[in-house]
């Protein structure tokens, strides 16, 4: 059954530690779901590593997240990134664990049907939160999203793990997230660094081969980008290679909301060199996961999508 928050006060750290109460009011939300998941789509994200879906979620939802994702720009949390840096154009601005400060984001992820889409492209039976991510490219942000794949970077050994990146503003394919079509298959770890360049956050994953140079071997592969209205969503498997360019001072601003997920199969992998680290020095309860093991953690929560998405 999904939680219900309409009388909960979720309150959540600020990056000095003290407690805050969110100022969004909490409204109810149109629950239902707008389109189903065909299973061309799961065979489009198993073969590909990556396919959009179109308008599951209704407007209440983006409007609401909208103005969540306003107020984090403005209050951050602790994992904050801004990765443009001072005298440069633009901002990139990226944060992490929202749902734990904000109670539309918590709502987001225990109501929406972001849970069902994700159970439904694994095709798995149980799904947990890893986290939640905010991107925000404001217009004359030069600043690219370097290619990598995600895995690299998180603390797990399994398959059935994809994120969901959700459109909170119209992205044109010149702005959008590309894919490496197929690239999950090659299941790379690679070197990795933050986007903001700081390769001495991971430093112990040095050893690992670069990530791939698709910018200048564009030539060799087949990308995947689509244009997205607000409300659509892209689903993509945790090894698939992708970035995206910056923002021309003539387009608007791309904001996106993106919840990554994972399955039954998944164990934790504490390699060297991974976020684990980052979020321990944050401050994140993980000292009693146990390499090999599920990730058994509040941190972690496991979902129980809606009766009326399943299905």
């Amino acid at each position: 059954m999904a939680l219900s928050l309409t009388s909960v006060l979720w309150r959540g750290l600020t990056e000095q530690g003290a407690f805050r109460r969110s100022t969004l009011s909490i409204r109810a939300f149109s629950s239902s779901f707008s389109n189903s998941i065909s299973e061309e789509e799961i065979r489009r994200f198993e073969e590909d590593g990556a396919t959009v879906v179109r308008q599951l979620f209704p407007p209440e939802w983006i409007d609401q997240l909208r103005a969540a994702a306003e107020e984090n720009m403005k209050n951050p949390g602790i994992l904050c990134d801004e990765h443009v840096k001072p005298g440069e154009p633009g901002r990139f601005h990226d944060d992490q664990f929202l749902w734990r400060r904000h109670e539309t984001m918590r709502r987001f992820i225990y109501e929406s049907p972001a849970a069902e889409i994700a159970r439904q492209m694994m095709r798995g039976e149980k799904v947990q939160l890893f986290y939640d991510q905010l991107f925000v490219k404001e217009p004359g942000t030069r600043k690219a999203t370097p290619w990598h794949n995600d895995h690299s970077y998180w603390q797990l050994k399994g398959n059935q793990v994809v994120s969901l990146w959700l459109a909170l503003d119209p992205v044109p394919k010149s702005s959008c997230v590309k894919y490496v079509k197929g690239s999950h298959k090659w299941q790379l770890f690679h070197k990795i660094a933050s986007f903001s360049g700081d390769e001495q956050r991971y430093k112990e994953s040095a050893a690992l081969p670069d990530a791939p140079d698709i910018e200048n071997r564009r030539d060799e592969f087949e990308l995947l980008t689509w244009d997205m209205d607000p409300g659509d969503c892209l689903v993509h498997h945790s090894f698939a290679v992708h970035g995206a360019p910056g923002i021309s001072s003539q387009s608007g601003r791309r904001r996106a909301y993106a919840t990554r997920w994972f399955g039954e199969d998944v164990r934790f992998d504490p390699r060297p060199g991974t976020m684990h680290y980052v979020w321990l020095n944050a401050g994140l309860e993980l000292q009693n996961l146990k390499a090999g093991e599920p990730l058994d953690s509040n941190v972690f929560p496991k979902v129980e999508p809606s009766s009326e998405f399943k299905a």
